[in-house]
C-alpha cells in the first residue's frame, strides 16, 4: 500500500535531484554529483527531512527497495549500449591487463590502509583484518560513466579508448564480485574456526584456493552461455512480440529478461547488478533495441529509480563523523583513512592503466586517457559496503559502520568530481601546441604529437 510519506520523499528526491543535477551538468560534473548531494540535504545530516526512525523504518525499507530497481535499471542500460562479445573480442587482452594489475593493487592498498587505521583505533585484530578487506574488495570497482559520458559529450563512442572502457567495467566487475565472493566464504569459514576455538590456516587456503577457482568459472561460464545463446533466444521472442504491432509489449518482455537474468545471477551469487548488465546485453544486438528498448527503458531508469538510487546512498553517509572521533596529531582517524584511501584508489588504478594498456601495446596518450577514466570509485562500491553492512563477526556489529560508508561515500563524490577534470585535461594536452621556438630568426610552432 502506498503512503503519503513515501510519496513525499519521492517527490522531493525527483525534484531537487533534477535541479541539482542541471546545475552540476552546467558547472562541468556529471549528474550523479548532484543526485547523490540531494541525498545528504534531505538526511539526516542537513535539513532531516528524510530518516530511518522507528515510525518511517518501513518508508525507508520501500525507498531502499526503489533504489536498489535503480541500479538494475543504470547496469540494464550500460548493457543495451555496447556489445559486449565484440568489444571483449578486441579489447579483453587490455581490459584483463588494466582489471588484475589495477584492481589488484587498489585491494592490497585499501586493506592495509583500512588494517592500520583500524587497529590504531584499538579495533580488534580478527574484526579490523575482515572490515579491511571487504574495503579492498569494494574498492577494486571502478566507474566509468563519467568516462563514457565525456566520450560521448565529444562524439567519440567508437574510439579504442571507449570499447577499452567498456571492456574494463566488464573485467572490473567479474574481478570485484569474484573476489567478493571468496571473501564472503572465508569469512563464513573463519567465523566457524572462531567459534570452535582455533584456526586452521591450512583450511583457509584450501578454502580460498578452491572458492576462487569454482567461482570464477561460475562466472565465465555464465557469461558466455548468456552472451552466446541468450541473445538468440531474446531476439526471436522479441520478434513474435513485435507482430502484435504495440511497442509495449517489446518493453514489458524486455523488462522480463532483465528480471530473469537478474534473479538466475542472484541465484547463482553472482548478485543481481552483473545479471542486468548481461540482460542489457543480451539485447544490444536486437534490430529494437535503440529504436524502441533503449528510448523508453532510459526513462524509465533516469526519470525514477536511478536518481532515487543515488539519492537514497547520500542519505546514508555522515560526514561528520569523517570529522569526529578520535585523532592523530590532531587529524580525526576517519578523515585520515579518507585521505589514504583517495591517494591509493587514484594512483593504483591510474598506475595499473598505464602498465595494461602497455602490455597491450596501446598509445600512451590512449593510455593516460584511460587512466583518468580509471580512477573514479564504481557504483559497485556501494552495493559491496550494503552487504557488507549486514555480515557479522561480532554481535550486532556489521563489517561495515556508518563511519566506513560515509568514507566510501565521500570517496564516489571526490573522485566523481576530479575525473572530469583530467579527462579535460588529458583530452587538450593532445591537442596543445608547442612553444613557439626560434630557429634562423623566426618563429616556428612545433605542434605536440598526438600519441
Amino acid at each position: 500500500m502506498l503512503d503519503s510519506t513515501l510519496l513525499l520523499w519521492i517527490l522531493l528526491i525527483l525534484g531537487l535531484g533534477k535541479l541539482l543535477g542541471m546545475l552540476a551538468e552546467r558547472l562541468g560534473f556529471p549528474s550523479i554529483v548532484g543526485e547523490l548531494l540531494v541525498g545528504v540535504l534531505l538526511g539526516p545530516m542537513v535539513l532531516g527531512l528524510i530518516t530511518d526512525t522507528a515510525a518511517t523504518h518501513e518508508i525507508w525499507n520501500n525507498l531502499g527497495t526503489l533504489a536498489s530497481l535503480g541500479v538494475l535499471f543504470m547496469m540494464f542500460i550500460i548493457g543495451m549500449s555496447i556489445n559486449v562479445e565484440t568489444i571483449l573480442k578486441n579489447n579483453a587482452r587490455s581490459a584483463t591487463a588494466i582489471t588484475l594489475v589495477g584492481a589488484s593493487l587498489v585491494f592490497v592498498a585499501a586493506t592495509f590502509f583500512t588494517l592500520v587505521v583500524d587497529l590504531a583505533m584499538g579495533q580488534e585484530l580478527y574484526y579490523s583484518l575482515a572490515q579491511a578487506c571487504v574495503v579492498g574488495v569494494a574498492l577494486t570497482s571502478t566507474s566509468t560513466v563519467i568516462g563514457f559520458k565525456f566520450l560521448s559529450d565529444i562524439g567519440d563512442r567508437f574510439s579504442n579508448v571507449f570499447k577499452t572502457l567498456v571492456a574494463v567495467e566488464v573485467t572490473d566487475g567479474i574481478f570485484s564480485i569474484v573476489l567478493f565472493a571468496v571473501l564472503l566464504s572465508v569469512l563464513g569459514v573463519f567465523q566457524k574456526m572462531i567459534g570452535g576455538g582455533g584456526l586452521d590456516f591450512g583450511q583457509l587456503l584450501q578454502v580460498i584456493g578452491f572458492k576462487s577457482f569454482t567461482i570464477l568459472m561460475l562466472v565465465i561460464g555464465f557469461i558466455i552461455l548468456v552472451i552466446k545463446f541468450g541473445g538468440a533466444v531474446a531476439n526471436r521472442l522479441l520478434g513474435i512480440s513485435r507482430r502484435t504491432g504495440e511497442d509495449q509489449s517489446i518493453i514489458t518482455l524486455s523488462l522480463i529478461i532483465l528480471f530473469l537474468v537478474a534473479a538466475l545471477s542472484d541465484w547463482m551469487d553472482l548478485t543481481p547488478v552483473i545479471g542486468a548488465f548481461l540482460a542489457g546485453a543480451i539485447l544490444a544486438g536486437s534490430p529494437f533495441s535503440e529504436t524502441v528498448i533503449a528510448p523508453k527503458i532510459k526513462a524509465v531508469g533516469y526519470g525514477l529509480f536511478i536518481p532515487i538510487f543515488f539519492a537514497y546512498t547520500g542519505l546514508q553517509m555522515n560526514f561528520g563523523a569523517l570529522l569526529g572521533g578520535a585523532s592523530l596529531f590532531g587529524i580525526p582517524y576517519y578523515f585520515l583513512l579518507f585521505l589514504m584511501l583517495l591517494g591509493g584508489v587514484m594512483g593504483f588504478k591510474y598506475l595499473g592503466a598505464l602498465v595494461g594498456c602497455s602490455y597491450a601495446g596501446m598509445k600512451p596518450l590512449d593510455a593516460r586517457k584511460i587512466g583518468c577514466s580509471a580512477i573514479c570509485v564504481g557504483e559497485d562500491t556501494l552495493v559491496i559496503a550494503q552487504i557488507g553492512a549486514t555480515v557479522t563477526l561480532t554481535a550486532g556489529k556489521g563489517l561495515i559502520t556508518p563511519e566506513i560508508f560515509s568514507v566510501l561515500g565521500m570517496l564516489i563524490i571526490v573522485t566523481s568530481l576530479i575525473t572530469p577534470f583530467l579527462l579535460k585535461w588529458t583530452f587538450s594536452a593532445g591537442e596543445r601546441p608547442m612553444p613557439v621556438m626560434a630557429r634562423g630568426g623566426a618563429g616556428v610552432k612545433h605542434r605536440r604529437k598526438i600519441m
